[in-house]
């Protein structure tokens, strides 16, 4: 019997280490470096800098994320949202959301559809990831989806989190 408690709680507990190990990896990759922070801190500094609110979707991909990190570049003012799944290294959703210039440029395999609502979005697929772009409220948002989440994340799913900002 003392064998068997034994071996429950090392079945138990190294999972829930390990777990928290592999927790405390990821975020110090991300966070330690200083190039990424927590999304509401990226949020503010795109708003000081852009000097007007940044409209952000209310809906989400349906595929679990297990963080979100965040950097706003100075430079070339992107402020850009990661959503990973730790569990999962193959499914990857990016928002990048920079000033639209109205000098967009696509590859020759782009496609364009309409949203209903006057907007329109350019998809196109390219290493491994499918990019969605539109236009918002003057700003140029870019959807960024690996292929191995295209399957839930689709031009649908896409156009509905896209119609949750307009």
């Amino acid at each position: 019997m003392k064998k068997i408690c034994f071996f429950l709680f090392l079945i138990l507990t190294f999972p829930m280490s390990n777990a928290y190990a592999i927790t405390t990896d990821l975020e110090k990759i991300y966070l330690e470096n200083g190039e990424y922070t927590e999304v509401n801190k990226a949020i503010q500094e795109g708003k000081a800098s852009f000097k007007k609110d940044i409209p952000l979707p209310t809906r989400l991909p349906p595929i679990s994320f297990t963080h979100v990190f965040a950097s706003f570049n100075h430079k070339s003012s992107q402020l850009t949202i990661y959503y990973l799944d730790e569990n999962n290294g193959k499914k990857h959703y990016t928002l990048v959301i920079i000033p639209n210039d109205n000098d967009m440029s696509y590859p020759n395999n782009a496609k364009k559809i309409n949203l209903g609502n006057g907007q329109e979005m350019i998809y196109f697929k390219s290493d491994g990831f499918i990019t969605y772009r539109t236009v918002v409220n003057d700003f140029e948002y870019t959807f960024i989806v690996d292929k191995a989440s295209n399957e839930t994340i689709n031009v649908n799913g896409i156009m509905k989190i896209i119609n949750s900002m307009i």
